[in-house]
């Protein structure tokens, strides 16, 4: 009868075969030579991740279903695909390693060099998330505000425009009126408030009284005026604003209302239109609005 061998005795005879066989196939292979990666077609790469995204889908529906039972209509394939994104978004070190390796052992020797230019290059890929909130950005530059270089009269001017730019974009807002012509026009005709009939009448646009019965304390007429010339007096500025607005929609005026907010063509049709007798009426306004940028109050 055959004696019975030791369990030790078998382990160790069969690892000392094991390692004659790896032995005699490193002897075959020319030394300092490695095995080259395996290229693969980017389609197998892509079926493999439809496969897996599609068992994520399986299994997302199989634990949802779990919880809620009527979860049968819900959009699987988009939840599935926004929870990979998400998960890729929120993974900043996420590494794709696809390692396709022959059946037999592979030695690669380890270049310290090229370990550390592959750390380099992926810590400059990914770039740590700042959570600091972003600074506020810059207040905007309030163009009617004094200037250290604005003379007497452009201090005289913007005080004016602040003090009656709100009624400007009131009254374009209910009558369609620009608010830069409205402004240019009473910045004009009441010389930014510090003419007679706006310091005596509230009369900032210069507006006449065309009635033959007017009672007392409706017009009056200055002695540098003419005759039959009689202006309106109001009780407030802002009357007399309101006043201008209503002359407009519904005068000769009113046509000017389809250039919209083209400042340029209403001062134009207001000269043509007999708005007022100086000849440089067009350009002035037109100066007026873009030395102060009142364009601004049409926005």
């Amino acid at each position: 009868m055959r004696p019975e061998q030791s369990k030790s005795f078998r382990y160790s005879e069969k690892e000392e075969n094991n390692n004659h066989l790896f032995s005699s196939r490193q002897s075959l292979r020319p030394k300092g030579s490695f095995l080259k990666p395996i290229e693969v077609p980017i389609s197998i790469v892509v079926r493999k991740l439809y496969k897996g995204l599609m068992r994520l889908v399986v299994a997302l529906r199989y634990q949802v279903h779990k919880v809620v039972p009527n979860a049968n209509r819900l959009p699987w394939l988009k939840i599935a695909a926004a929870a990979a994104l998400a998960f890729i978004v929120l993974r900043r070190d996420l590494q794709l390693n696809v390692n396709l390796q022959s059946p037999f052992h592979q030695q690669v020797a380890d270049d310290p060099d090229s370990r550390t230019t592959k750390f380099s290059q992926a810590g400059s890929m990914a770039q740590p998330l700042s959570l600091e909130p972003a600074a506020p950005p810059p207040p905007p530059v309030d163009p009617f505000a004094d200037a250290a270089a604005d003379d007497a009269e452009t201090l005289r001017d913007k005080a004016y425009i602040r003090r009656f730019k709100e009624v400007a974009v009131t009254e374009m807002k209910k009558f369609g009126i620009p608010a830069s012509v409205k402004m240019a026009q009473g910045l004009l005709e009441s010389n930014a408030g510090t003419s007679k009939l706006a310091t005596k009448n509230n009369n900032h646009f210069g507006i006449k009284c065309f009635s033959k019965s007017c009672g007392k304390g409706h017009c009056s007429n200055f002695h540098d005026d003419h005759h039959k010339d009689f202006f309106r007096i109001y009780k407030s500025a802002w009357e007399s604003w309101r006043s201008h607005s209503k002359m407009i929609v519904s005068g000769r005026y009113k046509a000017l209302l389809k250039h919209g907010n083209d400042y340029k063509a209403w001062a134009q049709d207001l000269k043509e239109l007999g708005y007022a007798t100086d000849s440089r009426y067009t350009e002035k306004l037109v100066e007026t609005i873009e030395k102060y940028q009142l364009y601004h109050l049409d926005q």
